[in-house]
């Protein structure tokens, strides 16, 4: 591929957390042998060394993201206390509790999958492929922030102090607060839900069992979920004057609160960490891609965490740009800041994305409206719709 002149990269990717690194390692494992390409991520934060906790932010991996992880061989390097399987997934709202009627219960088995996904702690799938990247030799690690950017029409300047490099195509994979989404001046739409989520990790008194627990409360919904060493990580959605309340009881009394509004499901719960709380919001970036640069993941989107699909979303993003670079990539005098390369992935992605957005959105209003008893009736009905659930089930896994 030819080169700008100068300290010229094929690709610059602008952030080293799980889906900039991912989207790295998808591209360079479909690119043909010897294909050689200059890659350099700036990331001014690297990964700290392992947490010797589970951290507070973990996510839920689908399991089609898993194997895109294991393609990578990232995955083998993730600590096994890093990571919990999720087998079920039980979601009901009201005061009868997850064994009435209006119940909805996810099981892998009936959808003939090993797992529903896996929890796993976002530091440590972050710093596993991290170290899987480093200890190549087809990425440089740029651990300093830019504070320069110029498009042209064949590459793109970036300053990075003292440093200048170019390449003909940037990524953004840089989070909420992308500063390359910013510097692109590109748009995006956001929706403030006036509501905070709460987390922090418990120990039950009852075994989760391998299995996600969401009960949907007034204010929005409360899930627990699995982790390996047989605790649970919490995430409640509450509105931001609720959250000042109870942030403010005693562990004690958060814990006692807590399994009174999930009807005892796991028993009494004991804190065995500080509670943590954040604005919940929902975004959408006016468009994922223009000239020479393309945005992934929560640069480009954030969604509701109330199904857990943000990380996904991210990876399947990542999934999709590498493979319409790694398939331009070998053609004599190939640009991967094509513009046709960089709608074809916008078109595949965009639908996707919006279609969550909007779900999310619409579940959350109507889990918290005036009628929401409803909602819990449409849940039974759903529970005793078994081909409708396994198809719901397989499309929420990617499967």
């Amino acid at each position: 591929m030819k080169r700008q002149e100068g300290e010229a990269f094929d690709l610059v990717v602008f952030g080293g957390g799980i889906v900039g690194l991912l989207f790295v390692q998808l591209l360079l494992q479909r690119l043909p042998e010897g294909a050689g390409p200059r890659i350099a991520v700036v990331e001014p934060h690297p990964p700290a060394p392992p947490l010797p906790d589970i951290d507070l932010r973990v996510a839920a991996l689908s399991p089609a993201s898993r194997l895109l992880l294991e393609s990578t061989g990232a995955w083998e390097r993730l600590p096994a206390a890093k990571s919990c399987a999720y087998e079920r997934m039980r979601v009901w709202q009201g005061a009868a509790g997850p064994t009435a009627a209006h119940t909805l219960v996810f099981d892998a088995a009936e959808a003939g999958l090993p797992e529903l996904g896996h929890i796993i702690e976002n530091h440590a799938l972050r710093l596993a492929l991290w170290q899987q990247l480093e200890s190549g030799a087809d990425c440089e690690f740029i651990t300093a922030a830019a504070d320069a950017l110029q498009p042209g029409s064949a590459a793109v300047h970036i300053g990075i102090g003292p440093r200048q490099i170019t390449a003909p195509l940037v990524v953004g994979a840089d989070g909420a607060q992308s500063w390359l989404r910013e510097r692109l001046r590109v748009a995006q739409r956001e929706h403030d839900y006036g509501q905070r989520g709460i987390v922090c990790h418990l120990q039950p008194e009852i075994a989760h069992a391998g299995t996600a627990w969401q009960k949907f409360l007034a204010g929005g919904p409360a899930a627990l979920l699995p982790l390996a060493d047989g605790r649970v990580s919490l995430v409640w959605t509450v509105s931001a004057a609720a959250a000042e309340g109870l942030l403010a009881l005693s562990d004690a009394e958060f814990a006692a609160r807590l399994a009174a509004e999930l009807d005892g499901v796991l028993g009494e719960f004991r804190c065995t960490t500080p509670r943590a709380d954040f604005p919940l919001l929902a975004a959408h970036a006016e468009h994922y891609t223009g000239e020479r640069f393309a945005l992934l993941g929560d640069a480009a989107h954030r969604v509701h965490p109330l199904a857990g699909q943000g990380l996904n979303l991210g990876i399947q993003d990542a999934d999709v740009l590498a493979a319409e670079l790694a398939r331009e990539w070998p053609q004599p005098a190939a640009d991967p800041g094509d513009a046709r390369i960089l709608r074809r992935f916008e078109r595949r992605r965009r639908g996707d994305v919006q279609l969550t957005l909007s779900a999310m959105t619409v579940l959350n209003r109507l889990f918290a409206s005036p009628v929401a008893g409803l909602a819990g009736t449409g849940m039974g009905l759903l529970n005793r719709a078994p081909g409708l659930k396994v198809s719901l089930a397989r499309y929420a896994t990617g499967s």
